[in-house]
Parts: C-alpha cells; structure tokens; sequence
C-alpha cells in the first residue's frame, strides 16, 4: 500500500491549490503542508513551487504524480487477480442516482458477479470533491462542468421541462418565461446538476433565480413532486425524472416558447486515468443505452 500522504499530493497537483486540498481531504491546510514536505524529504526533491504567487508542480512532482498514478491502477489490478473480484465506485448526482443508475448496476453485476459495487448520491459539489479526493473512481453527473481538470464525457442529452399541477392555470399552455415572473417557483438545491444548469440557462437570458419573485429550494426530487400534485409552485426539472408522471398525466406540463431548456449528463473522471477492463465494460453500457434513458 502506498502512503496516505501520497493521495494528498494527488490532490495537490489537481488543485494546485493548498486551501481547496485541505477542504476536499476534510485536512487542514498546515497538515497538508506537512504531507508535502514529508515525501520532499523523503525522495530528496522540490515537488512544488511557487512562482508569481501561482503554485506551479516542478517536473519531478509531474513524473512522480503520473508514476503514483499507475501505481495505484496496477495495485487495485492486483488485488482483484489475488481476490477473483473487481470493484467499481460510482458517484452519481441525485437524478441519476435515481432513475438512471439501477439498470446500468444491475447489467453490470449480471457481468461480473464477484464485483464490488459502491454508490455515492450527492450534488454536483460534492461528487466533484470525491473525484478529487480517489473516493470514487467515476462520477455521472447531471448539470454544467466548469471543472477544466476533470475529463469529462457527454453520456445523455436530458431536457429540462417545467411542471405544474393539473390545476394549474398553467397547465398544458403556451407561454413565455417572463410569463412565470409571479409563480412560486421550486428550485433544487444550489449545488445540484439542474440548479447549475437553470443558472446557466438563465444568464443567457440575462435573467438570474432573482428574476423569480417567490423561491423554494428543495433538496429531494419526491418531496419536489408531492409539493407539485397539491399545487404549491410550479419547478424545473429533467424530463427523465417525471415521464412516468407525465404519462399517467398526474401532472401537466407549462410549455415555453422562448427558451430552450435541455442539459448535458457527463461521465467526469480524473484526467489520465487508468480504465480497467469492468469499468471500460460499464462506460460502455452507458454509451449504449445514451438514447434509451431509464423510464422507472
């Protein structure tokens, strides 16, 4: 096993940033300095550098970094020969982790029955910390990726639809967005894939959430719905989340004809890093399935 000081100068060299290091490894900041300059001491060479007030990996921090780096995938390798097992951790935004992830664990588990599956549900924010911090090797993630350290790749094109009660006013019209300015309307939490991605949306409207007079922020997609069917507000929200609802028509949908609101999934990983055969097995059943979204 390698030292666990070495995961922090991972970390380190994907953030080149001391203060967002510590946040992600839950460390403080002069803790993470001292990782660094332990394994300084250690090998005998400068690995990082400060030049113009910008933190800066020399180029033995770069050979170690890509050396640790395989390193690891040729550990992870050799404790799945030495077990007969293969191990697979995902983090999946709430959406996904929902109403997209069952049937790809299922597939995959049906493939390599002896494998090791883990599932952590969180925000954009969070996922995007555990893919820093090698506690998940993936993560499927619903919203914008402003994160330029990260590889990403588009796995599903979701459109974003705004629902209401069948009671509504609203419901199953034709109008403009500046049409919802006096709505209650139900966001997600900030953080979330849609939130981001509503932000996003909106400042190429040049419009912000404050353009909206009355605001909830909801952190779960049910309590969202329930809040929806005893008319409440109205909410944005991906259309693979609410089709069956929309096919036994318990809610109805308010159409707008001045925005298009539709928003890419992304697989998002560290950049260079090892794919093993189960996980290629699993990104490619994803690529699959990329038309076929999950209708639970």
């Amino acid at each position: 096993m390698l030292d666990y000081r070495y995961d922090t100068f991972l970390v380190l060299v994907e953030t080149k940033n001391y203060t967002k290091t510590a946040q992600i490894l839950n460390f403080t900041q002069p803790a993470v300095t001292k990782h660094i300059q332990y394994i300084e001491k250690e090998l005998g060479v400068s690995l990082v550098k400060y030049q113009d007030k910008t933190l800066t990996i020399t180029p033995e921090g770069l050979y170690l970094y890509k050396k640790i780096k395989n390193l690891k995938s040729e550990i992870l390798q050799i404790n799945s020969h030495l077990t007969n097992t293969v191990s697979l951790r995902i983090g999946a935004s709430k959406t996904i982790g929902e109403y997209w992830i069952p049937q790809y664990i299922t597939e995959y588990s049906n493939h390599y029955p002896k494998s090791s599956i883990s599932l952590m549900v969180d925000n954009t924010k969070g996922l995007l910390e555990l893919i820093h911090a090698h506690k998940i090797d993936l993560a499927l993630i619903s919203g914008p990726i402003e994160d330029k350290s990260l590889a990403k790749e588009i796995f599903f094109k979701d459109n974003i639809i705004c629902i209401c009660s069948n009671s509504h006013p609203l419901a199953n019209q034709e109008i403009s967005l500046k049409d919802l300015e006096n709505e209650t309307v139900i966001f997600r939490e900030k953080g979330s894939g849609i939130s981001d991605a509503m932000m996003q949306l909106l400042d190429n409207q040049n419009l912000s959430l404050d353009y909206f007079s009355h605001k909830q922020y909801v952190g779960n997609i049910n309590l969202i719905k329930q809040m929806i069917l005893h008319n409440r507000g109205i909410s944005f929200i991906y259309e693979s989340s609410i089709n069956l609802e929309l096919m036994n028509q318990s809610v109805s949908q308010i159409h707008l004809t001045d925005i298009d609101l539709h928003q890419d999934f992304y697989v998002v990983m560290n950049q260079n890093q090892p794919i093993n055969t189960s996980t290629r097995f699993f990104l490619d059943s994803l690529k699959a399935h990329k038309k076929t979204p999950l209708i639970v």
